[in-house]
């Protein structure tokens, strides 16, 4: 099961993460908290945590899920507060980390062309070869990756295959053992993704 929601914490230059249930035996152990780190959707699921956020005059609390729609309205992080420990961190400009954690959106064939599987994340994403730790199924048949192109909108990325009828049941699925594929804008690393099921738009013959 993916682990939602983790604390950064320090000693003598170290970094590791933990799990909120460890956290009392690390601290005691002379390790200090840098902030708390979420997997994929983690932030929304969090109802330990409340974040106060200001944009003056006025400031909110709010659940770590609502972080991101308030920032973009002009709202800067002050503090959270971990409810069952205690726990408040002050924003010193790098306490917190909510982490642009990219994820599998959509993907679809045959609005570009048969050939072309275009795959939409959350986010934007970055990687050295956007093919790698990526298998395409086309009837259960792994498919050879001609090309996979990050496009102008970078969280679109387009895969080349040998082309596919409309009749054809089409499967996207992602390793991040052997993948690259990260958030560009914080370089958080795209988890595994579990076959799915493309759309598949190729006109009928």
């Amino acid at each position: 099961m993916t682990l939602l929601t983790q604390f950064l914490v320090t000693k003598d230059s170290q970094l590791m993460n933990i799990h909120p249930d460890d956290l009392s035996t690390y601290q005691a152990a002379g390790w200090s908290v840098k902030g708390i780190r979420y997997s994929e959707g983690g932030e929304g699921v969090d109802t330990t945590s409340i974040v106060l956020m200001a944009k003056e005059p006025a400031r909110i609390f709010v659940r770590p899920g609502e972080v991101a729609s308030y920032l973009s309205d002009g709202y800067r992080v002050e503090q959270i507060e971990y409810l069952s420990s205690g726990l408040v961190l002050i924003n010193d400009g790098g306490s917190l980390v909510f982490l642009d954690t990219p994820s599998y959106s959509s993907a679809e064939i045959g609005t570009v062309a048969d050939t072309t599987v275009v795959v939409t994340f959350s986010t934007e994403i970055s990687a050295s070869d956007y093919s790698l730790g990526v298998t395409i199924k086309v009837d259960d048949v792994a498919q050879e990756i001609a090309s996979s192109t990050r496009q102008a909108d970078h969280s679109v990325v387009h895969y080349v295959i040998p082309a596919v009828t409309s009749v054809m049941v089409v499967t996207w699925e992602y390793d991040d053992l052997t993948g690259g594929i990260s958030s560009a804008v914080d370089g958080t690393i795209l988890d595994d993704i579990a076959a799915q099921t493309v759309t598949n738009n190729v006109p009928a013959e």
